[in-house]
């Protein structure tokens, strides 16, 4: 394993014994990655935060539609 980190420019977020945490766009750290040499990707962005399209900032009514990616399927 680090062999494949030596590549990587940005401090670890955690480290433990068996799993290193980075928190930064993953497209950056696998980009330095050789192919094939990732177990699992977690990621966990903030889920529908369009609440229905519209929320209320500074007493105006905006739009919050966030796209396709952030609309419940239940």
């Amino acid at each position: 394993m680090e062999r494949f980190l030596a590549n990587i420019q940005q401090k670890p977020y955690f480290q433990h014994d068996n799993f290193i945490l980075y928190h930064a766009d993953c497209l950056d750290i696998l980009a330095t990655l050789p192919e094939n040499s990732v177990d699992m990707v977690f990621a966990d962005p903030p889920y529908l935060l369009s609440n229905g399209g519209f929320t209320v900032h500074a007493g105006r009514r905006v739009s919050v539609n966030k796209g396709e990616w952030d609309k419940s399927n239940g």
